[in-house]
């Protein structure tokens, strides 16, 4: 049975209505299912939460216009032109910090955002996106960090000395914010660090990655091997919660039939994510149609990651009531995700870390001085202890 079939028929259409081509067997079902009573505001709903509405309102027009209702097409169709104004704006932004960081003699390379829905779907107003994500070398950063702050953005977490060190020796990116406010910017230099035991080499990605023209501009992106890795990985990572991940894969996997399965399995396996890119792809071919890459099939035939799509499936994606932030099955689910007891270990190091990691309440607490910043793991337990005395202490 696939995951589609178990879903409510509101789901279904979201799945079949999540795609840039609507194939005619694809269409066929559509239009069966919107024949049928559908609770509209629900679809409505999931279509905004899952970030589908301008792939939804397009395909439902496509399928059978005259099936929807003129309330709810009024308002998908406001939905979508904001968000076609709103990727516009993004995309000029984009392209204007392209220009601008190249242009001073430092290579960029944008993912997600407007440049992933232009490159994957051939159309950024066809996905949100909320920030724009620019990957620079390391050893840029600074330079970066000047060229993005000269076209009037500033850091949203200020950072000096040792503190600034130690963040980019332990994060993966930098966060800006345009003076305007209408622009985040978020850049990074590595992926997955703290999450996955550095599963992407961001070497190995500038060494392969690509040159395409995107709105007359010459722009760096990723080779599509490793865009599905990176896609599987980050959908995983948030326990694939909006269709709109999902839909990345398959759209990906679409636009790139001749993408090296051979290549993409042994660097799963190198990097002990087999199981996190068999959970992608079960979801992209069984929600949403896409493809199975040559060379990938045999994925597809492990049980625990279907166990553990289905699971996403009736756990989170479409479940109203579902407690997303809940600690304990988050862990597990990722605990399990993990093929080898060094990466599990390595998972359980992190949640360590992030206990132990000073936060701004500890920095408040207590200033110390750079030299006495490795101390700040003793304050966090002392200052925990006398808020919580301070609290019982209180009338």
């Amino acid at each position: 049975m696939s995951l589609r079939s178990r879903l409510p028929p509101e789901a279904q259409v979201l799945t079949l209505a999540a795609r840039t081509q609507l194939e005619a067997s694809a269409a066929d079902r559509l239009k069966r299912l919107l024949a049928q009573p559908l609770d509209w505001e629900r679809l409505y709903r999931w279509s905004v939460r899952h970030g589908m509405v301008a792939l939804v309102y397009r395909n439902l027009l496509q399928a059978a216009p005259d099936t929807l209702p003129a309330l709810w097409r009024r308002r998908l169709e406001s939905e979508a032109r904001a968000l076609a104004i709103h990727n516009l704006h993004q995309t000029r932004e984009l392209l204007r910090l392209v220009t601008c960081l190249e242009g001073e003699g430092i290579p960029v390379l944008p993912f997600k955002g407007p440049a992933l829905a232009a490159l994957i779907y051939g159309d950024p107003a066809a996905r949100i996106y909320v920030d724009i994500d620019l990957l620079v070398r390391r050893s840029d950063f600074r330079r970066a960090r000047q060229v993005i702050e000269s076209l009037g953005y500033r850091a949203h977490k200020p950072l000096h000395g040792a503190e600034e060190e130690a963040y980019l020796d332990t994060q993966l990116g930098f966060e800006f914010v345009h003076e305007s406010r209408d622009f985040i910017v978020e850049l990074h230099w590595a992926f997955f660090y703290t999450i996955y035991d550095l599963p992407l080499d961001p070497t190995a990605i500038w060494a392969r990655h690509q040159q395409v023209v995107f709105a007359g501009q010459t722009m760096r992106t990723m080779a599509p091997e490793d865009l599905l890795l990176y896609l599987v990985i980050h959908g995983n990572k948030h326990r694939w919660l909006k269709l709109t991940w999902v839909a990345d894969v398959a759209e990906l996997l679409r636009r790139y039939p001749e993408l090296d399965g051979a290549f993409v399995q042994q660097q799963a396996h190198r990097m002990g994510v087999e199981r996190v890119l068999a959970i992608g792809l079960m979801l992209a071919t069984e929600l949403l149609d896409a493809p199975m890459p040559a060379g990938l099939q045999r994925l597809g035939q492990q049980r625990v990651a279907r166990r553990m799509a289905r699971k996403v499936v009736a756990r989170w994606m479409f479940r109203e009531d579902a407690d997303v932030r809940a600690f304990w099955p988050m862990f597990w689910y990722h605990f399990r995700e993990r093929e080898r007891w060094r990466h599990r270990l390595g998972y359980l190091k992190h949640h360590l870390q992030l206990i132990l990691a000073p936060t701004e309440k500890d920095r408040a607490f207590c200033r110390l001085p750079d030299r006495f910043h490795f101390l700040y793991p003793i304050i966090r337990p002392v200052r925990v202890l006398v808020e919580r005395w301070q609290s019982n202490a209180s009338p």
